[in-house]
């Protein structure tokens, strides 16, 4: 009887496990332009260490930002791509279309585009200061994959149309007008991390004139800084 009910229950873990489909990590991930079947939503929580550079706030400050990240499948390799980038006195939304290609299995291609629009409020420590800004954010991706390891590189270009500051009582008109503020590269690493999860470690080099989490700062310049930022995500 012990041995029926161990040969039994064998044969039913062997059984489940054959059911549970294999780790595809094309299918798992939030960065790899690899095109997804119609309807499939996807999300994801990062923190985002970003570092400013010290000529900003005469010393270095580096600060944490929680950023929720969806994509939307569409048909035909189109993508419904958007983020939530927050802390609080500095926030980042971002939401546009993407197309993907797979050139082979394992190499994919894609071509995206984010309207952002950036916004601080800072009413502490005497201040009633505010900040909005929107952006056009063009980007490309090219990525390869293992079986549960995928590489994504992201070029990006970062562009000002407006943007508008708020001091006390007094609002000024759009002080930047439409501006280059800079560009970024950025490699992103996921990889396994349960059956149905991913993990993911990102870095991002940045050249910008500005940056909303520097705004209290009211920093805008007229040459890009270094803006390094080091990510770690986990896919819901």
């Amino acid at each position: 009887m012990r041995k029926w009910f161990t040969t039994w229950l064998g044969l039913l873990t062997c059984s489940v496990q054959a059911q549970l489909p294999e780790f595809d990590i094309r299918q798992r991930s939030m960065y790899l332009p690899a095109p997804q079947q119609a309807g499939k939503y996807d999300h994801s929580i990062t923190l985002a260490q970003i570092y400013l550079p010290d000529q900003w706030l005469e010393q270095p400050i580096s600060g944490p930002m929680l950023d929720y990240k969806a994509n939307y499948a569409l048909p035909a390799g189109f993508a419904l791509n958007g983020n939530v980038k927050t802390l609080f006195i500095a926030n980042d939304i971002r939401l546009g279309p993407s197309w993907n290609y797979s050139l082979t299995d394992r190499l994919h291609l894609g071509l995206g585009y984010q309207l952002g629009f950036s916004f601080g409020i800072l009413r502490s420590f005497g201040y009633n200061n505010t900040v909005k800004v929107w952006e056009h954010h063009p980007m490309l991706r090219l990525g390869y994959n293992f079986s549960k390891v995928a590489f994504t590189l992201q070029g990006k270009i970062d562009w000002m149309m407006n943007t508008r500051l708020g001091l006390q009582d007094y609002a000024t008109s759009n002080i930047t007008g439409s501006m280059f503020n800079g560009y970024s590269f950025a490699l992103f690493i996921e990889q396994r991390l349960t059956r149905r999860n991913s993990i993911c470690f990102g870095f991002i080099a940045g050249f910008n004139k500005f940056h909303i989490l520097g705004w209290p700062a009211l920093m805008i310049v007229d040459h890009q800084y270094f803006i390094p930022e080091i990510n770690i995500g986990f896919k819901l």
